[in-house]
């Protein structure tokens, strides 16, 4: 696995790619670098919760952030068969951090909708 270090800390490249939606992306933002530890170490996000919550972006890093989030969900659906928990924590930590910033789940199935 690649890994690109910035400010003396690794990133997985792949897990970078995933939430820019860019291939060797030069300058991740914060919040997804913020976003690549906590996939790193799923079980830190109790510890992450008050960092996430108190992410202070403008609409276009929030549609930004948003999408990385739906990537992430994404990419752990197609590729849960691979390895089951790494996924399903990915998957959750996604999830959940969608939830706290957004209200709702954007891939969240619900009641269809009755089209009269």
């Amino acid at each position: 696995m690649d890994y690109v270090t910035i400010d003396d800390e690794k990133y997985s490249v792949e897990d970078l790619e995933t939430l820019t939606g860019e291939a060797r992306p030069s300058e991740p933002k914060g919040y997804i670098l913020l976003l690549v530890r906590i996939l790193k170490d799923p079980l830190s996000l109790p510890r992450m919760l008050k960092e996430i919550c108190s992410l202070k972006l403008n609409d276009e890093e929030r549609r930004d952030l948003r999408m990385a989030l739906i990537r992430v969900q994404i990419e752990s659906d197609l590729k849960m068969n691979e390895d089951i928990q790494r996924y399903q924590q990915r998957r959750y930590v996604s999830q959940v951090i969608e939830i706290l910033l957004f209200k709702d789940l954007l891939l969240a199935s619900g009641e269809p909708e009755e089209i009269e």
